[in-house]
């Protein structure tokens, strides 16, 4: 399999970031080489805990240079430079640019073009070019696109007329050597696209600036359901990653100076939490989650019976604060993340093992909404769930005892610091469903601003 690398040059991309990256991690690249310029935001945080699980590396850009399109086109070069013996292939990309090729994985689409041109064509050839494909905004064209949003793939699935002329703008694999710099996005304006093999998919609208570029890049004269082929994959990997940046919050703040002494286990009481464990029932039927469909739905006895990749969901309420609750699986689960809504309405701050929940009563009955974003558990905001409780097990569950131990100190900002200071060990999905709970203000003093961001970012009501 031929060493591949994606391009990329980012500045304040933190929203988008991390499905970028997913995405093509899913794909099969054997890295990812960015260059940041100089972004503050929490990109270059997002990178960096990336990258103690993935092949990513990162360089900036030269910040005595004032031109900010010459100083991101010499920092991709100098990567280029850099990194060209390592690698077979390169692809250069935006941050709205995701490569698609038509094959279900990269190296079957080099294998597949490698037969299509002969062995001998294929070793001769230095560029492989991609033709964009501008995908349009479909439904979402009156929604603001600004902040944490679900997967791009997962909201945009039609494309404009093959005749669009910006379908002629390629990015080009190349065969990096030392003298190698970018390849010309506009050398093929003459020729007609192919995407017989792959495609870029361009989210030129939902990245425009102005209404009217918006309006230009948004057409949706064909369905291309296509683009969520990774999506699954995709999903999975940005949860780890979402994780990854908990846990690096977490080994910042235990790293703090001056925190000892402010958190010294004598000066703090630890007054262990009242916390109920409920089964979510409507009728006779049960929330499960479907570990191999990624969906978590109502399920009647028999089918948590007979069907072994069901896995039934837990309640866990704060009875000292009665709307406050969390969902989780009570077996363990091979998806790293709660999949509470649809992909096109999953967000970020949701890609967690435990769901931070909020509860209202209504008559016998409770109505579920997510405590991040607001959206109603199930997507159906008439979707009422009777509370079964559960009995206390001999001895509490992993994420039981998670949350004994993160809530020790208090359900506050402070009470969190201190559990996660004297803890020697995390657990990022239980410390980020705490989190969002907290109330804004609170929230805000924890962690980064980028963790604020994307768990209380101002959608939930």
């Amino acid at each position: 399999m031929p060493r591949t690398a994606a391009l990329l040059c980012i500045h304040n991309e933190a929203h988008r970031l991390p499905w970028w990256m997913a995405h093509h991690l899913a794909l099969g690249f054997s890295a990812l080489l960015v260059c940041d310029d100089h972004s503050t935001d929490g990109s270059r945080e997002l990178l960096t805990q990336a990258a103690r699980h993935y092949d990513i590396r990162i360089i900036e850009t030269d910040a005595q240079d004032t031109d900010a399109l010459h100083r991101r086109e010499a920092g991709l070069n100098s990567l280029i430079q850099r990194e060209h013996e390592h690698f077979d292939w390169m692809l250069p990309l935006a941050i709205d640019e995701y490569f698609l090729p038509t094959q279900s994985t990269l190296s079957a689409f080099f294998a597949d073009i490698e037969q299509h041109m002969g062995a001998e064509a294929f070793l001769q050839t230095a560029s492989i070019p991609i033709n964009w494909c501008i995908m349009g905004l479909g439904k979402w064209h009156n929604q603001s696109l600004t902040g944490p949003i679900p997967h791009p793939r997962a909201l945009f699935t039609t494309h404009a007329a093959e005749n669009f002329t910006d379908h002629r703008v390629t990015r080009d694999f190349f065969r990096p050597t030392a003298n190698q710099t970018l390849p010309n996005p506009f050398a093929r304006l003459q020729t007609p696209p192919n995407w017989s093999k792959a495609r870029i998919l361009h989210d030129a609208a939902a990245n425009s600036h102005t209404p009217q570029t918006r309006r230009y890049f948004d057409r949706n004269e064909h369905s291309f359901p296509q683009g969520q082929q990774h999506l699954s994959q995709s999903l999975t990997i940005a949860a780890r990653l979402i994780q990854g940046l908990i846990a690096g919050e977490c080994y910042a703040l235990q790293n703090q100076d001056g925190l000892k002494a402010s958190h010294n286990p004598s000066s703090k009481t630890k007054t262990p939490p009242m916390l109920a464990r409920f089964q979510l029932c409507c009728g006779e039927a049960v929330l499960a989650l479907h570990t191999k469909q990624h969906v978590i739905r109502l399920y009647n006895k028999e089918e948590l019976l007979t069907e072994t990749d069901l896995i039934p969901l837990q309640l866990l309420q704060n009875l000292d604060t009665p709307n406050i609750a969390w969902l989780y699986a009570d077996a363990l689960s091979p998806l790293p993340y709660i999949p509470v809504a649809a992909p096109h309405a999953l967000h970020p701050s949701s890609l967690l093992a435990c769901i931070a929940l909020e509860l209202t009563p209504q008559g016998e009955n409770m109505r579920l909404r997510l405590r991040s974003t607001g959206q109603a558990l199930l997507g159906d905001s008439s979707q009422h769930f009777t509370l079964k409780p559960l009995p206390q097990p001999p001895m509490p569950d992993k994420v039981d005892s998670a949350f004994q131990h993160f809530l020790a100190y208090g359900m506050s900002a402070a009470g969190l610091k201190a559990a996660i200071y004297h803890s020697r060990w995390l657990s990022p999905s239980v410390i980020g469903a705490i989190y969002a709970q907290l109330p804004a203000q609170e929230a805000r003093s924890l962690f980064s601003p980028l963790m604020y961001r994307l768990f209380h970012n101002g959608t939930r009501s």
